[in-house]
This record gives structure tokens, C-alpha cells and sequence, in this order.
């Protein structure tokens, strides 16, 4: 696992950026020393939005600390930590008219970066074989339940990226996610799909096993708990079917896919000691 090194202290900051949002969503609307407000006015569109935020950091936060990364499981998660450094920071960048303004976003990308860098790069990269090269019957995702799940956040998370109207708007049964736009609101949907295609990424990239799905797995289970009650006590314990339900039945699925049903066994320990 990845105890002690570059990925848990990763994981730690995310952890971190996960209770900041649950507990002290105030610190994004007010000046913190040297950070400046990320966003301007809150709302209950935006409040449940930010536990989202929260329940996704956390996942990714867990599969950091969880998988045993070595060059080939970290090249898709690696990528997704800096497309959502990159999109996050210069996000952060034009709402601010194009002037550099310290805020909480940008310290977001700084982990994402830094979780890049531990993944993709030689210097500070995993050190670990590969899974294929200790058990050769390992099985890759290509088709499997977390393939799947990769194809359904990938697309929700372009969804939100090059068509955010979709959620302001009623779609039969489901209603609109959120009730009024603003530049708020654009500012975190934009995150969030970032997110949830890191995870996406991790979902196909990893391969799972009853270790190394166990953290990742609890991480996208509490991320859909906490949602759908979020969502669902926001409505004054009615059920209003919205597109948070959905999503927390995707992560649903993931989440107990990874950590109960994965889809290879442990590596074993002799093919490990061999290798070193």
C-alpha cells in the first residue's frame, strides 16, 4: 500500500480538502491569511454541490492511500490529476478577470499536481512492479463492471464540462439539478467533473483486488451515502428524483463492485519476493 509515502501524504491533503468542505464550507466564501474568497454567495444549489465535491475528494483520497501504484496502474489516474489541476487552476484564473488570486482552488490543484507528479513522473514515481509482470493471469477492466462504471463518469463528466445547461433543465421524472445558474456554480461544476473523471480513470486503470479495493470502494460508498441523504434531506426528506441520485447509484455501483466483487485475487506473496 502506500503508507507513508508520496501518495498518503496525498491522500492526507484531500482528506483534508473533503472535511474542510463538510464542516467549514465558510472558508470558500471568506478570506483565509493569504487565500481569498474562491466563491461569492452561497446557496443550496451550491451547498449540495460542495458535499459532493467532498464525497468525490474523499474517494480519491482513500484509492491514493489504498493502491499499491506502481508505473502502469498510475499513468490514467496520473492523467486525470492533471487535466483537474490544470482545468481547476486556470478556471480559478479567469474568474478573477485573468489576475492571479491566492484561493482554496488553487491549493486544490497544488495537491492534484503533486499527485501527478507521484504518479507519472520517474523521479517521484512508484516504484513497485507491475501487476502483470508478479501474476500474469491478472486480468485487465477492458469490459468488466468497472470499465463500465469508467464509460458512465466519463461521460457524465463531459456532460458537465462542454454542456452544463443539462443540469437546468427537467428531463421527464428527473428534475432540474440545480434551480439558477450563476458564475459560482460554474466554477464547481467544472471541478466536479474533473473529479469525477479522475475517478473514471481510476476505475478503469487500477486493477482491483480485495485489497487494494477495499479503501477506494468505502470512499465511493460514503461519496453515494452522503449524497443521496444530502440531497434527499435538502428536500425535506421527500424523494425528488435528480441527477445526484444518479450519481450516487453510479458510485454506488462502483464502489461495491471494487470492494467486494474486484475482479482478480491478491497478487501472490511469492511472485512479490521474487521480484526484489
Amino acid at each position: 500500500m502506500a503508507h507513508g509515502n508520496a501518495s498518503d501524504f496525498v491522500a492526507l491533503l484531500l482528506v483534508l480538502a473533503a472535511a474542510q468542505l463538510v464542516w467549514f464550507p465558510s472558508t470558500l466564501f471568506d478570506e483565509v491569511g493569504p487565500l481569498k474568497a474562491s466563491l461569492t454567495k452561497q446557496s443550496p444549489d451550491l451547498d449540495l454541490l460542495l458535499k459532493f465535491v467532498a464525497g468525490l475528494l474523499l474517494s480519491i483520497g482513500l484509492t491514493f492511500s489504498g493502491v499499491k501504484w506502481n508505473q502502469a496502474n498510475g499513468i490514467m489516474s496520473g492523467a486525470g490529476c492533471i487535466i483537474t489541476c490544470i482545468v481547476t487552476a486556470y478556471n480559478a484564473y479567469k474568474a478573477d478577470s485573468d489576475t492571479l488570486v491566492p484561493s482554496f482552488l488553487y491549493v486544490y490543484s497544488g495537491i492534484f499536481l503533486l499527485g501527478c507528479l507521484h504518479l507519472n513522473t520517474p523521479l517521484l514515481g512508484p516504484k513497485n512492479p507491475t501487476v502483470k509482470s508478479l501474476d500474469p493471469t491478472t486480468k485487465n477492466n477492458h469490459g468488466n463492471v468497472s470499465d463500465k462504471v469508467f464509460f458512465i463518469l466519463f461521460g457524465v463528466s463531459m456532460l458537465c464540462f462542454f454542456y452544463p445547461e443539462h443540469l437546468y433543465t427537467e428531463y421527464g421524472p428527473i428534475k432540474a439539478t440545480f434551480s439558477a445558474r450563476s458564475a459560482d456554480l460554474d466554477t464547481m461544476v467544472r471541478f466536479t467533473a474533473c473529479l469525477m473523471l479522475t475517478i473514471g480513470f481510476m476505475f478503469s486503470g487500477i486493477k482491483w483486488n480485495p485489497i487494494n479495493g477495499k479503501m477506494a470502494g468505502f470512499g465511493c460508498l460514503t461519496c453515494a451515502g452522503f449524497t443521496a441523504y444530502s440531497k434527499f434531506t435538502a428536500d425535506a426528506a421527500v424523494f425528488v428524483p435528480n441527477l445526484f441520485y444518479v450519481y450516487s447509484a453510479i458510485l454506488l455501483l462502483g464502489g461495491v463492485n471494487i470492494m467486494f466483487f474486484p475482479s482478480n485475487a491478491v497478487v501472490p506473496k511469492g511472485a512479490e519476493m521474487k521480484s526484489k
